[in-house]
């Protein structure tokens, strides 16, 4: 019987694409850091905080696996701005990027479905899950490894406003970019072809 080999090769188009979302991450956090400096409590926790959308837009376009690569990248780039030293810019960067890739499986768990990019139900549901975890995973890890973060007894919940803030803003942009261009349709589509994503939809386990 003849056997049937998949041609296996490098997914240097995709890689691209993480690369992309990943600079592009990387630039309007610092953007968001010069435009809103006067709403900053910390280095890490603004009351309107843009790229946090971003993290969850990565994964909801070009899938869980090159969106977390995508974050990625845009948080390793961003550990050069860091005022903190490299262990704790990489634990901060892991949890960046875990906290989003977390949330778009919890939320798709608990409905039991994909999420739809024009369903406002949809984003907004998973904003608010996301700002929680976000959050609390960041927390977490500072008590652990960097307490002096923890600057102000009521940072958590800022944390959330702010996350959520800028989370709202990006969920109406990407809606907004979904129903009237081809841009979040084309990277969707495109991203979905990689082969890593593919994987997973078509192995026989």
């Amino acid at each position: 019987m003849p056997q049937h080999h998949k041609e296996t090769t490098f997914p240097i188009e995709f890689l691209g694409l993480a690369a992309a979302a990943g600079v592009f991450f990387c630039a309007v956090h610092l953007f968001n850091g010069w435009l809103f400096a006067s709403l900053e409590i910390s280095p890490h926790i603004s009351f309107i905080y843009l790229p946090n959308f971003l993290r969850l837009a990565n994964v909801l376009v070009l899938g869980m696996v090159w969106g977390t690569l995508g974050t990625a990248i845009g948080c390793l780039l961003l550990i050069a701005w860091s005022p903190d030293n490299f262990w704790v810019s990489l634990a901060n960067a892991t949890v960046s990027t875990a906290g989003a890739t977390l949330s778009v499986f919890l939320m798709r768990f608990m409905q039991k479905r994909e999420l739809s990019l024009v369903r406002l139900s949809d984003l907004i549901s998973l904003v608010l899950l996301y700002a929680v975890v976000n959050s609390l995973m960041h927390h977490a890890m500072w008590s652990v490894f960097d307490p002096s973060q923890l600057v102000n007894p009521n940072q958590l919940a800022f944390m959330m406003l702010g996350d959520l803030n800028g989370a709202v803003i990006g969920a109406l942009v990407l809606r907004w970019l979904a129903n009237h261009t081809q841009m979040v349709k084309f990277a969707s589509k495109r991203a979905s072809t990689a082969p890593i994503n593919n994987e997973s939809k078509h192995d026989p386990h």
